[in-house]
């Protein structure tokens, strides 16, 4: 705990305790305080903002930006009913016999029961 740290390396590299620092302070009794960097204090964020920022100017302003042009994953597109773009990659293995579907009324195929013309549509 005296030489600051600890196996995982986070104590080292953040200067802040990590959980295991903090159960040994706890089970030792010893004020884990002592052991945060002053960046960490509240005086030290402080100062950040003692500094007045500067304005953004104008965009006319702006240097020209040539940087990376960002393009549109379409794998996350959404089709129009709403749902994601499936991704996955059919080959023979995920072949699928097609089944005509039959109507649930006369049982015929070619329709559904909406489109069936054995259906009475008499309202009651």
């Amino acid at each position: 705990m005296t030489e600051h740290t600890c196996d995982y390396g986070l104590f080292q590299s953040l200067y802040y305790p990590c959980r295991h620092a903090l159960a040994t302070c706890a089970t030792s009794s010893i004020e884990w305080g002592y052991f945060v960097d002053p960046v960490y204090t509240m005086t030290s964020v402080f100062k950040v903002y003692e500094r007045e920022f500067l304005s953004i100017p104008d965009e006319k302003m702006w240097p020209p930006c040539y940087g990376a042009r960002l393009k549109p994953n379409s794998a996350f597109r959404r089709k129009a009913s709403g749902g994601p773009v499936s991704t996955q990659i059919w080959n023979e293995m995920d072949a699928i016999e097609r089944v005509e579907k039959k109507c649930g009324l006369c049982h015929g195929e070619g329709h559904n029961r909406r489109g069936c013309s054995n259906a009475s549509h008499s309202d009651p």
